[in-house]
């Protein structure tokens, strides 16, 4: 993977010594980057591919590196091994950056510690980059209740380098019923099949649901869209089903697929699966069951059955029609993450144990019961919205690095 290393040193050191002085740091990185070594003077071309990270030198850097402030990343990650005062500099630039609203950190410690903050940075690097380009779909517009939901356009397409894309909702409404029942039997006897158990819906609501599914799913091809949030409510009164298979099966195909034209938690659902490569759920903050153990419900009615343990096909809980999925999950490790905001600029991350799938009969079908590391203040003080997105495994180190990039990109 190729590293762009912006070099400050002082007047005072030789260009050689840099190489001398920080040479055990220097060696390691070359072992496993393609470096590119990058002076003050050359900061007036644009920066070579690759993730770029500041390497200080020595000490007496301070004004050098605030004169260049705007031609460093938004995010500037400041390399100090310890030598040459190059920690004592670094600590003084970062407070000045925070003063001046610049966002960054310092990475300092020993060799192989530095070596594995370089490598989350270079990862988190290469999913801001994969981000640019992606087309995501708002299908129907956002529904009325998410008043603190909704982005910026113009603003994500210069932070995040993507395309936002209205589609109307009555494409998929033509879509399904130009779409007949025989050609989506195999489809819900296999999603029938597969659960461990169906309760409440016929086996001619989950026909009408594959229609719905095969509807979006062309408007997905149709528009090339990487990822899409569908006002999925407006569409029971004229299909008489609900989108939560179609949103299910999408999901488990690839395609991030969010709820209620919710655009900031489709955007987090994407950045998480570029990132991880994992599926997401996207759910409601439901119940806090104990605020000291930090121990609450999160709930939604629809989730990729391949995330899930299990599944059990079931109908929609507000609506009481149409199919749902209930995914039964055993205990393990899990992450919570939301990122927000109308430009993305804010950001909560936690990890989480899974205790149990609790099954009240008041709360959306799959209900998971985590208990967070983060208190659950930022819940009833400082939410970014009500949806959050919730995926399998331990990546807060990975993720919260590259939320950091993605939340300091300025427009």
């Amino acid at each position: 993977m190729k590293l762009n290393l912006i070099t400050f040193a002082s007047s005072l050191a030789s260009r050689e010594s840099i190489f001398t002085d920080h040479h055990e740091l220097l060696d390691a990185v070359a072992e496993r980057y393609d470096v590119r070594y990058i002076f003050p003077e050359e900061l007036d071309k644009p920066l070579p591919e690759g993730a770029t990270m500041v390497l200080v030198g020595s000490g007496g850097v301070e004004e050098m590196v605030k004169a260049n402030i705007d031609r460093l990343p938004p995010y500037v990650m400041l390399i100090a091994d310890g030598l040459k005062n190059s920690l004592a500099a670094s600590l003084e630039i970062l407070s000045w950056m925070r003063q001046n609203g610049r966002h960054g950190r310092v990475l300092h410690g020993p060799t192989d510690f530095i070596m594995h903050g370089i490598d989350d940075y270079a990862l988190a690097q290469k999913t801001v980059n994969e981000l640019k380009g992606k087309r995501v779909g708002v299908i129907g517009k956002p529904s009325g209740w998410l008043i603190a939901s909704n982005v910026d356009y113009a603003a994500m397409h210069e932070r995040w380098g993507i395309e936002m894309v209205d589609v109307p909702l009555d494409e998929v409404v033509k879509g399904y019923e130009a779409i007949g029942d025989n050609e989506v039997q195999d489809l819900a006897d296999e999603f029938i099949n597969k659960a461990v158990g169906i309760l409440e819906p016929s086996r001619d609501e989950v026909v009408k649901a594959m229609r719905l599914y095969r509807s979006v799913k062309g408007i997905v091809e149709h528009y090339h869209l990487d990822a899409f949030t569908l006002n999925c409510f407006d569409l029971i009164p004229t299909t008489h089903t609900t989108g939560c298979v179609a949103l299910a099966l999408l999901n488990q195909e690839g395609i991030p697929a969010g709820c209620e034209g919710d655009e900031q938690t489709l955007l987090t659902m994407l950045a998480v699966q570029v990132a991880t490569g994992e599926m997401t759920f996207m759910a409601n903050p439901s119940k806090i069951l104990d605020n000291t153990a930090h121990e609450m419900v999160f709930a939604h009615c629809t989730i990729a059955p391949a995330m899930a343990d299990r599944y059990i096909v079931r109908d929609h809980y507000e609506s009481l029609s149409g199919v749902a999925v209930e995914g039964v999950f055993d205990p393990m490790d899990m992450t919570v993450v939301k990122c927000g905001g109308a430009g993305m600029e804010r950001y909560f991350i936690s990890r989480a144990r899974l205790l149990e799938c609790t099954t009240n009969p008041n709360m959306c079908r799959t209900q998971l019961h985590l208990r967070l590391d983060e208190p659950l203040d930022y819940f009833l003080e400082r939410s970014i919205g009500n949806h959050h997105v919730i995926v399998r495994g331990d990546h807060v180190k990975k993720l919260e690095t590259i939320l950091q990039q993605l939340s300091a990109i300025s427009i």
